[in-house]
């Protein structure tokens, strides 16, 4: 398939989450009061939630992918890292605007005293740098720095993959199961580097 018409369709595909809770919040407007629950705004910040996690274990995924041979992932995996943060951010916007309806002198002692709210925020939190940086021309500007800089992905993995686990009151399943891919993926990516450190050293 042509890399132009591949990355148009990754685009597309990754809009399509975002199509789907608006085409929701357009039929509740209309009066159709059931299609989000009983509790319209805490769904959309779970909706939200879960696809980042989604767009973060695509990203992760990709290199892992690389080395299965099957590379075309990660040709999109800078694309795939900004969905992330764009949904992240809509989560970070929704819980503020239908959790805490704007109370900004809420919103501090909320991601302080909160345990699962401090793990989210500083997730998101180096989302920003990693976000901003991933133009070609940090890449080239910061050099050997914006490779280590970007492995702070990691840390976000793990910090998204608490917040989300912090969470679980009853519905266990799908937190369990996207920690436990996030978890595997990692120590793929660890055994990785440390086979190939041993392959050096000899």
């Amino acid at each position: 398939m042509n890399k132009t018409i591949r990355k148009l369709l990754v685009f597309i595909g990754s809009l399509l989450p975002l199509g789907w809770i608006l085409w929701k919040v357009v039929r509740l407007q209309s009066g159709e009061w059931d299609v989000l629950g009983p509790e319209p705004g805490r769904a959309i910040v779970f909706f939200t939630g879960t696809w980042t996690f989604v767009f973060l274990l695509l990203g992760l995924a990709a290199s892992t992918f690389k080395r299965w041979g099957v590379p075309w992932l990660m040709m999109h995996r800078r694309m795939i890292g900004l969905f992330a943060f764009f949904y992240a951010t809509l989560h970070l916007l929704a819980y503020m605007a239908f959790l805490l309806e704007w109370q900004w002198a809420d919103i501090a002692s909320e991601i302080i005293e909160r345990p699962y709210l401090t793990f989210g925020f500083a997730g998101w939190a180096l989302l920003v740098p990693l976000a901003f940086t991933s133009l070609r021309y940090w890449q080239r500007k910061l050099g050997k720095r914006w490779k280590r800089l970007h492995q702070l992905a990691y840390v976000v993995a793990v910090l998204v993959a608490v917040h989300y686990l912090l969470q679980i009151r009853s519905n266990w399943f799908e937190p369990v199961l996207y920690s436990s891919l996030m978890a595997i993926l990692l120590l793929e990516r660890a055994f990785f580097v440390l086979n190939k450190r041993i392959k050096t050293k000899i």
